[in-house]
């Protein structure tokens, strides 16, 4: 089965427990995830399955939006409830120094990322590290922050949604919002409620997949990667679908179809079923006007 099955990741599971899940429900031995979530985490976890794990890197420059649960007045080297907790200050701050906060973190930032993560150090995992002692933080990241809005708050306990780009750590953003008001703050709980246009409220909880399974109806959970990327579809003349699987690129005369008022780069070649065959770039050739990529065979 190809496709995207958009899941609901539940707290205490690893993104690789939801793929081992999904790799075993649906009898595919190519799966793959889109953006990791900490076990704590929960909320949209994209996965991929046969020739779609092709288009990962396509896929995955993708804005996400997460609903994260902070505290005031404590810190922790993890940035979240899941290590040693140090107590900071018992200062009460008002909701407009909070608001003031989150809007000096919009845009591009440099921020710490957490030792606790699975970012590489020489070739070693941050967190194998952060056990050990050896680092207190794994360096700075430049994340971009559209937005953050304080959904609700009551000291020390606050909600916030936070609209962001790729590889954003929500917790960087709360442990910066912890210094700049000399308070401490760490995460408590984060959803991901948004990555691209996987909605959680249009996710599969993994006991929901098993239910399909069971009535033999998991297919209906498997987006197609062509309904998801915004690309050009073609359609290729049947006597050229060979040449295509062979990996030769098309040529102008090899059209069934062609979207010439598609103005972006990429494109999905089809058969006039509906299949797809390959996935191509534009190029300025007049007689090879597109550049195979991905051959699906």
């Amino acid at each position: 089965m190809n496709g995207i099955v958009s899941v609901y990741k539940e707290s205490g599971m690893t993104s690789f427990d939801v793929v081992a899940k999904i790799r075993r429900l649906f009898n595919v031995s190519k799966c793959g995830h889109l953006g990791t979530l900490d076990p704590m985490a929960e909320g949209v976890l994209p996965i991929l399955t046969g020739y779609a794990t092709r288009f990962a890197d396509y896929l995955s420059s993708v804005d996400k939006e997460y609903i994260a649960e902070f505290k005031l007045g404590e810190r922790s080297q993890s940035y979240d409830n899941t290590s040693e907790i140090e107590k900071v200050s018992d200062k009460i701050v008002s909701v407009e120094d909070l608001k003031n906060t989150f809007s000096s973190l919009t845009g591009k930032i440099s921020l710490k990322v957490p030792a606790y993560s699975a970012k590489k150090i020489n070739g070693v995992r941050a967190y194998k590290l952060a056990r050990k002692g050896e680092i207190e933080d794994a360096g700075q990241k430049e994340m971009e922050i559209y937005s953050i809005d304080l959904l609700n708050y009551e000291y020390p306990f606050g909600i916030m949604k936070v609209s962001c780009g790729k590889g954003t750590y929500i917790r960087s953003i709360i442990n910066t919002i912890g210094e700049r008001l000399e308070t401490g703050a760490l995460m408590s709980g984060l959803i991901r409620s948004a990555n691209g246009v996987f909605k959680s409220n249009k996710s599969y909880k993994i006991s929901q997949l098993e239910q399909l399974s069971e009535e033999n109806k998991l297919s209906q959970a498997v987006i197609p990667v062509y309904d998801v990327l915004e690309w050009g579809r073609v359609v290729i003349k049947d006597s050229f679908i060979k040449h295509i699987k062979n990996g030769v690129s098309p040529n102008k005369d090899s059209f069934l179809f062609f979207p010439i008022e598609h103005k972006g780069s990429n494109f999905f070649i089809m058969d006039n079923k509906g299949n797809l065959l390959a996935a191509a770039e534009r190029c300025e050739s007049s007689d090879h006007p597109l550049k195979l990529n991905i051959v699906i065979n």
